[in-house]
């Protein structure tokens, strides 16, 4: 307690101060930071809490120690006529260890939600996207709504827009690989909403489902496919805290909600993510998936 009290208090020279209670205890502080957190631990709530806890003790208490320490260390240098460019370098070094810090904590918590693969298949790539833009578009008549492209970020706020200002639509068509599991399920809500009918004429896959069984009536063209596949948490941003079997729990009750058959049901995510199950038309007539089936053109 005397030796902390010393150096809070600046009675240790700038040189201790600066270079043992500073430099090389910082050193060791952010060395042991990585242990706290991914890759040396897995992505979980001890993580979490580990890598909250060290911060608070070792990057908020003790480094503010160290930096209060190094300045009244330095005004008392300072008091007794010391050089004052060696003030400055050691001001130049409070400000890089500050920033170190920031470079370590930022890295800490980044990977506690970091897919490693995402990470890693994007390292290169600036402002990387895992998923692709979407376009809509209305028919002449501006009674019907086309959607295609990945169900990505900012689609349920421009469908609700394009909804609101055009109200002679009633129904929209989709096509898409799928995208974000919680924007095809707003999706849905918006098109239950202002019920709306679902079309598909192409490919409507994964999340893109979940908006196509939010339809009042569901069509499917003659050469429509409709495809299911497990959830997974392959963006770039991965919680410990999203189960991706709880997930299906919610989309299976909303599938259950739309009189979808238990059976087919059960058959829905039994396929991985990194395959695609389309099932017969007359399967996903029999199931209550799709209502009407249109004659090829």
């Amino acid at each position: 307690m005397d030796y902390i009290r010393s150096h809070w208090q600046g009675n240790q020279s700038l040189g201790w101060s600066f270079w043992v209670n500073l430099v090389c205890l910082r050193l060791v502080i952010l060395f042991f930071n990585g242990f706290t957190h991914p890759p040396y631990s897995d992505q979980s709530t001890t993580a979490i809490v580990a890598t909250v806890l060290y911060f608070t003790l070792f990057h908020l208490l003790v480094l503010g120690w160290q930096i209060r320490g190094v300045i009244k260390a330095c005004d008392r240098y300072m008091s007794e006529l010391g050089s004052f460019s060696t003030l400055l370098l050691v001001q130049a070094g409070m400000v890089a260890c500050i920033f170190l810090t920031l470079f370590f904590v930022l890295g800490a918590f980044q990977s506690l939600f970091e897919d490693p693969e995402a990470m890693y298949k994007n390292r290169f790539v600036k402002s990387p996207s895992l998923l692709g833009e979407y376009t809509l578009n209305l028919n002449d008549d501006g009674t019907r709504l086309h959607m295609k492209g990945d169900f990505n970020i900012g689609l349920t706020r421009d469908l609700e827009t394009f909804l609101k200002k055009n109200t002679a639509i009633n129904s929209i068509v989709l096509a898409s690989n799928g995208g974000l599991v919680a924007e095809g399920r707003a999706v849905a809500k918006l098109i239950k909403k202002f019920r709306l009918d679902t079309y598909v004429f192409d490919e409507c896959k994964s999340a893109c489902m979940t908006a196509y069984i939010g339809g009042v009536t569901r069509y499917l063209g003659a050469r429509g496919k409709l495809g299911f596949h497990q959830f997974t948490l392959d963006s770039r941003q991965k919680t410990p805290y999203i189960d991706p079997e709880e997930e299906q729990k919610i989309d299976l009750a909303f599938y259950t909600e739309q009189k979808i058959d238990s059976d087919f049901l059960g058959k829905v995510f039994q396929t991985s993510h990194a395959d695609i199950w389309f099932p017969a038309t007359q399967e996903l007539l029999a199931a209550g998936v799709v209502h009407k089936v249109l004659p090829q053109p």
